[in-house]
């Protein structure tokens, strides 16, 4: 029987949605198919191994910055411990875990592991370059510039009028690299650009600056068959209640955001919206599943961001649209898994 260790937590901002995700997978893992342990990276940078009927019950909450490295003695001792796993199912979110770091080590180890390897998860994590390839397989993209922190930091009136007159207002400000809508604000004043490149500085060293797109928001999870092929879920109609956008309350917070499966749009922007997804997913080379975020506009649908690991936990978009196309959780974590091992004996026989 193969040993699963979901691996959770870890040195981003997105530490405690991580925790969620894992538990949840951990949890839903079929029992009579996996052995399943949980590697947990802690809020000190440590690595253990925990059984997963120990992982606490919690509700994401936002982290301020990223964990200090603890000794690279402790790191080496964790990794030991995935010498006892068949496959690791990777729960991470946000830098280190989603930014191809992590599955870089695991290919260098030779442990097969879910979902996209460290050319896709760092592509996509790099929002400002993933844009670039978006643009490059014909999908549109919002207009925008990256600033560094320096710049912000050095002469930060100065930045705010460049970025008033090449971007305009309102824009969204938002960490080139990070997720969960963290250090993400939507500005419509000089005041609040200032106030968000702060806050988005505080999460990374550069600072990405989009036009407001206008339209519906939407988001479109790819599922690959047990060939491994692509396949669009369908599509998610999001409308958030706690903001402007859909920001870390909206996602996590119970009655932060209607998402509504399936979106309440036409069988034509459905199928443009999912053919976008799909674009995206092969574009990028992700493996397993993705999620691609958009906005449908009177131009087509404009896309935002693509995500190699979605959320998992009881709020997560993935989960919700797949359970719309009759897989359970249960069922969608296993084929995540039998993926992996796919797909790692297949490279094996190269």
């Amino acid at each position: 029987m193969p040993r699963v260790i979901v691996m959770m937590g870890g040195p981003s901002s997105e530490h405690e949605v991580s925790l969620a995700s894992g538990r949840m997978v951990a949890d839903a893992l079929p029992r009579d198919r996996y052995q399943v342990a949980a590697l947990v990276i802690g809020r000190d940078g440590r690595w253990a191994l925990t059984p997963p009927e120990e992982l606490a019950a919690l509700e994401p909450h936002p982290v301020e910055g990223a964990l200090v490295p603890v000794h690279p003695s402790e790191t080496l001792a964790g990794m030991q411990e995935l010498g006892h796993a068949d496959v690791v199912f990777l729960a991470f979110h946000g830098k280190f875990g989603e930014d191809g770091t992590l599955q870089g080590m695991l290919e260098t180890l030779g442990i097969p592991y879910t979902g996209s390897g460290p050319l896709a998860s760092a592509l996509a994590m790099h929002k400002d370059k993933a844009k670039d390839v978006f643009r490059m397989n014909g999908l549109l993209v919002p207009e925008g510039q990256v600033v560094t922190v320096d710049q912000v930091r050095a002469d930060l009136a100065g930045t705010v009028t460049r970025l008033l007159a090449v971007v305009g207002l309102p824009a969204v400000v938002k960490p080139n690299q990070g997720g969960s809508s963290l250090g993400v604000s939507l500005v419509e004043t000089g005041e609040q650009l200032e106030a968000a490149l702060m806050a988005a500085a505080r999460q990374d060293a550069y600072v990405l600056v989009e036009e407001k797109v206008e339209g519906v928001e939407l988001t479109c999870p790819i599922l690959e068959t047990e060939e491994g092929l692509p396949q669009a879920l369908p599509v998610i109609e999001i409308v958030p209640h706690r903001g402007a956008f859909f920001d870390f309350a909206s996602k996590y917070e119970n009655g932060g955001a209607d998402e509504i499966v399936p979106a309440r749009i036409s069988d034509a922007v459905k199928d443009a919206c999912q053919q976008a997804a799909l674009t995206a997913h092969r574009a990028f080379g992700c493996a397993g599943f993705s999620r691609t975020d958009m906005i449908w506009t009177q131009r087509g649908p404009v896309v935002l961001e693509i995500n190699t690991i979605p959320g998992m936990t009881p709020n997560s978009l993935l989960p919700r649209s797949a359970r719309a196309a009759g897989i359970e959780f249960s069922a969608l974590v296993d084929r995540l898994v039998r993926l992996a091992l796919t797909r790692a004996e297949r490279e094996r026989k190269l």
